[in-house]
């Protein structure tokens, strides 16, 4: 009986460390496909930032050569016009407000200014 009371204590013991380690193990390998995740979004935002300076070096480059690059640029970046030219402003129309029902109930005011 004795024997017997030892082996179920034995197997208990030893279901619970297996059920210990494998939550860690478990949790270890959760661990590791956030850290996957976070490793490729890095890598995107490192290959978006790469192309990134590759264009701005090229406008530098162009900006220190190029008089046209920099009259392109404050045109287009800071709205700069020569002192001969003109802007041409066109205005879209507004749309018509909507008609009034006669129907609807009319809102009555919470507070007159008249008094």
């Amino acid at each position: 009986m004795r024997r017997r009371l030892t082996l179920i204590l034995l197997g208990v013991t030893v279901l619970a460390a297996l059920g210990l380690l494998s939550s860690i193990v478990t949790q270890g390998f959760q661990d590791l496909a956030r850290a996957e995740d976070e490793r490729q979004r890095l890598e995107r935002d490192r290959e978006r930032l790469e192309r990134r300076i590759s264009e701005l070096e090229t406008t530098l480059e162009a900006v220190r050569n190029d008089p046209e690059a920099v009259e392109s640029l404050a045109r287009r970046e800071l709205g700069w016009i020569r002192p001969d030219e003109k802007i041409l402003i066109i205005a879209s129309p507004t749309p018509p407000p909507p008609p009034i029902s006669l129907t609807d109930p009319t809102p009555t005011p919470i507070l007159s200014l008249r008094d």
